[in-house]
């Protein structure tokens, strides 16, 4: 076999054994030697198909002599980077990217109030706390106000709509930075101490058209700051288009 099919064997062949369950978190593969002669190819194909199992985030490697290659523990983290650099590419804008979250965040707010138990609630309510000293510093009390929205998702027990905010909260904190005051502030304080209590009250309804609400004046105040400039306009810097090879002339 030619070394890239080889290497896509080994890999499909693992991703399936980890997909079955038949291999677990944390369990060790055999050595680059062993599954060379397992599969009848060099250690170099090997080292290939290791790598694009480690970029898929289905394996990590250690290196020295308690080192190998082990199963990944499952976590949302790569799930987030794919959607978030999924968006980059198709450059989508960010008042895309806005309308998307309102729809995704007020589905989400209303599973949370279906699902949440008593330590998501506590775990809510202590991030409205943890925010409130926060107002009179807009910056931080919007960082502190995306982490409260990955805690709802969280609440939810819906692990694909947790990365979908945890890439939202990447693409938008810049812009949310921005656009955040002391009054802005208030009000999103207001919304998230609203949502925690419908929440509290397993009330879904109620927490939907808060976050509905609150999302939607988002939305307004994003788009009157990009009517002001410009929105995905694609200008190469000098630092990108060095990093572009020249077509040779014909």
């Amino acid at each position: 076999m030619r070394q890239s099919r080889a290497s896509g064997e080994i890999v499909s062949q693992i991703e399936r054994a980890i997909f079955a369950g038949e291999l677990s978190a944390g369990d060790r593969l055999q050595s680059e030697r062993e599954l060379a002669e397992q599969f009848g190819v060099s250690r170099i194909t090997v080292r290939d198909a290791l790598r694009v199992l480690e970029a898929r985030g289905l394996i990590r490697v250690k290196v020295g002599a308690m080192g190998g290659a082990f199963v990944a523990d499952a976590n949302t983290d790569r799930v987030a980077e794919s959607i978030s650099t999924m968006i980059r590419l198709k450059r989508m804008t960010l008042s895309e990217l806005a309308e998307a979250r309102t729809v995704v965040e007020a589905a989400t707010a209303s599973l949370a109030a279906q699902r949440a138990d008593a330590g998501a609630v506590s775990r809510l309510q202590q991030n409205v706390e943890r925010a409130r000293p926060l107002l009179r510093e807009p910056i931080t009390h919007a960082d502190a106000s995306m982490d409260f929205h990955v805690e709802l998702a969280h609440a939810a027990r819906n692990e694909v709509l947790e990365a979908t905010v945890e890439a939202y909260r990447e693409l938008l904190v810049p812009s949310i930075r921005d656009l955040r005051d002391e009054k802005s502030g208030r009000a999103t304080q207001k919304a998230h101490e609203e949502i925690v209590e419908a929440v509290r009250r397993h009330d879904p309804e109620g927490a939907r058209e808060i976050m509905l609400t609150h999302l939607n004046d988002f939305e307004k105040r994003l788009r009157r700051s990009l009517s002001t400039r410009a929105d995905g306009a694609a200008v190469r810097s000098l630092s990108s288009a060095r990093l572009i090879r020249q077509r040779s002339a014909k």
